[in-house]
């Protein structure tokens, strides 16, 4: 993964890996992380994807930019990008990139959320997909 000098690695329980930009006070930290949930083969990824609609669904003011399927190093990823605004807070804008590794038996999903202010998603969003793009994900 390819990720700008100035962003700092960010250690947050649960997730494999987290870098973000340097911290500002009174602006939101644009952010990228990455997880992967092992799910059983049967149903996995459509239960997978599923389940990032609800989330997104459930979201205040949620606004959908764009969902589709994009190929990055010769593997499908699903993109979702799209802004939300939570009462007292600026609006947010995600882009979620979602694959997954067929494993036999198992499936892990790997999921690339980045995040930013939408003051700042002119300037930042290429970045955030900038730093998807990079992401290369195989098995062993």
């Amino acid at each position: 993964m390819s990720v700008p000098e100035t962003w700092e690695t960010v250690i947050v329980p649960g997730l494999q890996v987290a870098v973000a930009e340097p911290a500002a006070p009174g602006r939101f930290r644009a952010n990228v992380v990455v997880t992967c949930e092992r799910l059983p083969a049967e149903g996995g990824p459509a239960r997978a994807v599923e389940a990032l609609g609800q989330r997104s669904s459930a979201l205040p003011s949620l606004e959908e930019i764009v969902t589709d399927e994009v190929e990055i190093a010769g593997r499908p990823w699903l993109r979702r990008e799209y802004g939300y605004t939570q009462p007292g807070s600026e609006t947010v804008v995600q882009a979620v990139r979602h694959t997954h590794l067929d494993r036999g038996r198992a499936v892990d999903v790997i999921e690339v959320v980045g995040s930013c202010g939408a003051a700042r998603a002119d300037e930042l969003f290429a970045v955030i997909r900038g730093i998807q793009d990079s992401v290369r994900v195989w098995i062993d």
